[in-house]
């Protein structure tokens, strides 16, 4: 199974807890790129999601960092006049918030000074694409510039790390650019002037669908869910687990095998949704079928059992004082039996399907509507389980 460890990017911290929970029942681990001294501050749900399971993995990116500049300096040496038209940062202030990489603002973005090697400051710095800002003293200047640049650097560095890693990119940026594919100077050049095609997402095919699976079981309302649940499920269905993810690198190879010189999005859009279908949402559905079946069989074996079929009916009326009570406790015993069968075949269906960890996922998280409340309590008075 490939997947184990998704690399988050662009940023640091998680801007998503919904996200974040979601990231969690699927990624083993989710490293994050992390310079040297950073002020890390997390939100109490990451926090608390990554005490109680160890889920993120800080990851220095200096070595990749170091790997990239050259790159940007070569790209910066030949578009000089083009690059300083664009993003020259003359005039432009730091963004006084958080460092954010929205390309749609005019602010600056600060990069933390120890994630941008010295060549690559000062061949910013000397082309008018980057000024430094010590008003968040720490550890040096940060260093600011368009973020539209920023994220380019971003993107590159983490294609670097996963290289270096066999961690898979992954983001809850909609927007942001691909961090997979060749970032060489002349790419990042056409990236940064909109000459580069955009990205298919080819690269991407086996993170989509994961993350495409366990969305569709999640609740609408999943911020609300505790954390406590989703560690539980983390950690409780291990074997379900390597089922779906089997199913989920089918789904991605699948794709690659059919899509991999479609060029145009939506097209491969649709390869991605075919793929989805055959190998997740249909295996679902029709574990979810099995499941019901079991359950409306196990309620017609409890309801039609006959009385003169239980071996103690007459012996229990005798030493129990009537008929009706004999009865009852052979209707009981039947029942309860017929229960433990049905459970036992419920849950080998689940560890056999591929959608048995999803499965898992839907009845711990999605709370009881009104109906099944009720079909339970009926259930429960009738002597059979839901």
């Amino acid at each position: 199974m490939a997947l184990r460890t998704g690399l988050y990017y662009p940023y640091v911290h998680l801007r998503d807890e919904s996200w974040a929970k979601a990231a969690a029942l699927y990624w083993r681990n989710l490293a994050r790129v992390v310079p040297d001294g950073f002020p890390v501050r997390d939100r109490a749900v990451v926090r608390e999601l990554n005490q109680g399971s160890g889920f993120l993995v800080d990851t220095d990116p200096r070595q990749a960092a170091e790997a990239v500049a050259p790159k940007f300096v070569a790209a910066v040496r030949d578009n000089a006049e083009a690059l300083r038209d664009r993003f020259a940062v003359r005039g432009r202030a730091l963004a006084e918030a958080a460092p954010r990489l929205a390309p749609t603002t005019r602010s600056l973005t600060g990069l933390y000074p120890q994630e941008v090697p010295g060549e690559l400051q000062h061949a910013w710095e000397e082309s008018g694409l980057a000024t430094l800002d010590w008003s968040r003293n720490h550890r040096g200047a940060w260093v600011a510039v368009d973020p539209a640049l920023a994220w380019a650097y971003k993107c590159a560095i983490t294609h670097e790390l996963a290289r270096r890693t066999a961690f898979t990119p992954v983001t809850d940026q909609v927007d942001a650019h691909s961090a997979t594919g060749d970032w060489t100077s002349a790419r990042i050049a056409d990236v940064l002037l909109d000459r580069a095609a955009p990205a298919v997402g080819h690269e991407t095919a086996e993170a989509r669908v994961a993350m495409m699976a366990v969305r569709c079981v999640l609740p609408a309302d999943l911020g609300h869910v505790p954390v406590e649940k989703i560690i539980r499920l983390r950690t409780q269905y291990a074997d379900e687990f390597v089922a779906f993810a089997a199913a989920v690198d089918a789904a991605a190879a699948d794709v690659m095998e059919v899509a991999r010189e479609v060029t145009d999005r939506a097209a491969f859009e649709l390869h991605l949704q075919a793929a989805f279908d055959l190998h997740v949402a249909q295996p679902l559905e029709a574990l979810r079928k099995a499941i019901h079946g079991l359950k409306m069989e196990t309620v017609s074996t409890a309801f039609t059992i006959k009385p003169e079929a239980t071996v103690s009916g007459a012996g229990l009326g005798m030493l129990f004082g009537g008929t009706a009570t004999a009865v009852g406790a052979g209707i009981a015993f039947t029942a309860l039996a017929t229960r433990q069968a049905a459970a036992r075949e419920r849950d080998s269906l689940v560890a056999s399907s591929p959608a048995g960890y999803l499965l898992r996922v839907e009845k711990e998280l999605k709370p009881a509507t009104v109906l099944r409340r009720a079909g339970r309590v009926v259930a429960r008075t009738a002597g059979v389980g839901i």
